[in-house]
């Protein structure tokens, strides 16, 4: 049985006179390039790279459809082991409604109350469908492990609408109780459930009595969410929508409660489904006073781009989910230029990092038993095929670890990517990305750091995160080549 099967590797042949030589195709091409590496000058400290279980998909991950026990471990180990994968971030989901047919179909409070004040029954059955079991697994490989905990809605019925699908609002906030000319795209079509009660509280002690069931498990909760994508009503699926009016009225409930049970747990806000839906919020967050009610702003890549630092009072962003989700299982890293390829995600990535000063990036799934492409790893009965996206994670997290804070690096050529991150042991992470279809020869001056040798890992259609070389640092400077549409990166030690 196949313990590990990685991303196809592709080979090209070209036959004696079919094509001109590589010396031909860059005559008159400048194919130098020289990066700068400035230690001294600091940007965002990292969190991490990540992926997701949820809406029970994490079961595919343990056995349901079949991944045997020592399968379930090597899949685990592969996305979160710093040797291999090098992820540090899971996502777990908050479900809301015990009775869901979609696979998120655990939740802690099985019965809602009539009214804010209770009694809340809640009930633990220590598996959450899976994501216990997905959580203990990783820490084995991870110890030290950022688990971010969100919620897609609140119960149905702390909302307007009543479900815990079609949006709606937590009761409470502006625009809740449909009676102020103000509300939510859903309010539209129905008439507010709220009653005029405010059930904020009740969310707020709903979310931190989550943390405190994982506490019981032996899991830190590093970070609590109450939104995923306010901006946006799936309809069919757990949602709640807030602008960032709305958000500043429940998290100044929430951020006190948090804190009050979990002092160095942190809050985020909001998981908008676009880098510019996440300014829009912060924005709106801001003007209503509430620019300190969190510690992290989390968004998600679907709808836009990062692309200039985001509009915080100084709190990091991390990008906390995205995937094609719309095409079949894509395992290449740069075959034909299709958005879920290895090398585009090594490129959305840089950008995040670079353009927007994130601290890390999250796939949507880690793994899953499909033939699409929204997970990392895919799962076919006891088999299990690694996507190229993950070597791309690897390429910055096996060696910029959490707690790395990213430095000023600098290439004269457009099409050379480079980034750099100084890990808190004084090592280097230096990811360089080859967009051309030629190499470079590249120099290298680095300052703020002792580093004596560079160990380049190479990643493209041949190799997965490949130790290729090692270069002498003399006099602050190393020379080195970077293949064409590659990856490589080179730690500094």
């Amino acid at each position: 049985m196949k313990s590990l099967v990685f991303v196809f590797n592709l080979i090209y042949t070209v036959a004696a006179g079919t094509a001109p030589a590589l010396s031909n195709y860059t005559a008159g091409i400048n194919t130098s390039v020289s990066v700068t590496v400035n230690g001294f000058v600091k940007y965002q400290e990292m969190i991490g790279g990540g992926c997701s279980g949820a809406f029970g998909v994490a079961c595919d991950q343990f056995g349901r459809y079949g991944l045997s026990p020592d399968n379930q471990q090597l899949v685990t180990e592969t996305l979160f082991s710093e040797n291999i994968g090098g992820l540090s971030v899971l996502r777990n989901d908050i479900g809301s409604n015990g009775t869901s047919t979609d696979g998120s179909t655990f939740t802690i409070l099985q019965e809602c109350p009539s009214t804010p004040a209770g009694p809340f029954n809640y009930a633990w059955n220590g598996n959450d469908t899976c994501q216990v079991e997905l959580s203990k697994t990783a820490l084995k490989y991870n110890p030290d492990l950022f688990i971010y905990a969100d919620a897609w809605s609140a119960p149905g019925c702390m909302k307007n609408v009543g479900t815990e699908d079609d949006a709606g609002l937590i009761c409470g906030v502006r625009g809740s109780y449909g009676n102020d000319g103000e509300g939510s795209q859903s309010e539209s079509s129905a008439a507010s459930q709220c009653n005029n009660t405010d059930w904020r509280q009740a969310y707020a002690d709903y979310l931190v009595q989550y943390v405190k069931y994982y506490q019981q498990e032996g899991i830190k909760i590093s970070m609590l969410g109450a939104y995923n994508e306010p901006d946006f009503n799936p309809v069919t699926y757990a949602s709640m929508e807030s602008d960032g009016f709305q958000a500043k009225d429940f998290l100044e409930v929430l951020y006190p409660t948090a804190k009050k049970a979990f002092p160095d747990m942190k809050v985020s806000c909001c998981d908008a489904t676009g880098a510019r839906q996440e300014r829009t919020i912060l924005y709106e967050l801001a003007q209503a006073g509430g620019e300190h009610l969190f510690d992290v702003a989390t968004w998600h890549n679907y709808q836009s781009n990062p692309e200039r630092p985001f509009n915080t009072a100084g709190q990091p962003n991390l990008m906390t989910e995205w995937a094609d989700g719309t095409g079949l299982w894509n395992a290449y890293w740069d075959v034909t230029g299709q958005l879920a390829e290895g090398f585009q995600w090594a490129l959305y990535m840089h950008n995040a990092f670079v353009n927007s000063d994130t601290s890390g990036y999250t796939h949507w799934w880690c793994s899953q038993d499909t033939t699409g492409d929204n997970a990392l790893i895919r799962l076919q009965g006891n088999e299990y095929f690694v996507a190229a996206r993950l070597w791309a994670f690897a390429s910055y997290f096996r060696f910029a670890r959490p707690g790395s804070v990213r430095v000023d690096a600098q290439s004269n050529v457009e099409e050379v990517y480079v980034s750099a991150f100084v890990n808190t042991n004084g090592t280097v992470a230096m990811p360089v990305i080859n967009a051309a279809h030629f190499p470079y020869d590249m120099t290298v001056d680095v300052t703020g750091t002792n580093a004596t040798t560079a160990t380049a890992y190479l990643t493209d259609n041949q190799h997965n995160v490949t130790m290729v070389g090692t270069y002498k640092i003399q006099g602050n400077r190393f020379s080195a080549s970077v293949e064409p549409r590659a990856m490589k990166t080179f730690f500094l030690h």
